[in-house]
Formats: structure tokens, C-alpha cells, sequence
């Protein structure tokens, strides 16, 4: 990860790759308890915290 990225940009990262494996677990029928600790292992990966 880039040091000069801004929290906004880290943010959007993590919101689009979330957003795409999202799709991706409802088509797959990955279950919900698998899902969230992915989504939540994307936020920390990026270092920013999602608000649902």
C-alpha cells in the first residue's frame, strides 16, 4: 500500500473491493458469518473503518 494514499482513497478501495467480492458471495451463496469476516479482514487490510 502507498504511504501518500489519503484515508478517502483507502476508504474507496476497500468500498470497491467489498462492494465487487459482495457480488460475487450473493451469487455464490457464501454464507453471511463468512462473509462479514471477509468484509471486515478488506477494512483492516486498507486500515479505514466502514460504517454500515
Amino acid at each position: 500500500m502507498n504511504k501518500s494514499d489519503s484515508y478517502d482513497e483507502k476508504l474507496s478501495k476497500a468500498r470497491g473491493l467489498a462492494s465487487q467480492l459482495g457480488m460475487f458471495a450473493e451469487e455464490n451463496d457464501i454464507p453471511k458469518d463468512l462473509w462479514d469476516l471477509l468484509e471486515t479482514t478488506i477494512y483492516e487490510f486498507y486500515e479505514v473503518s466502514h460504517d454500515r
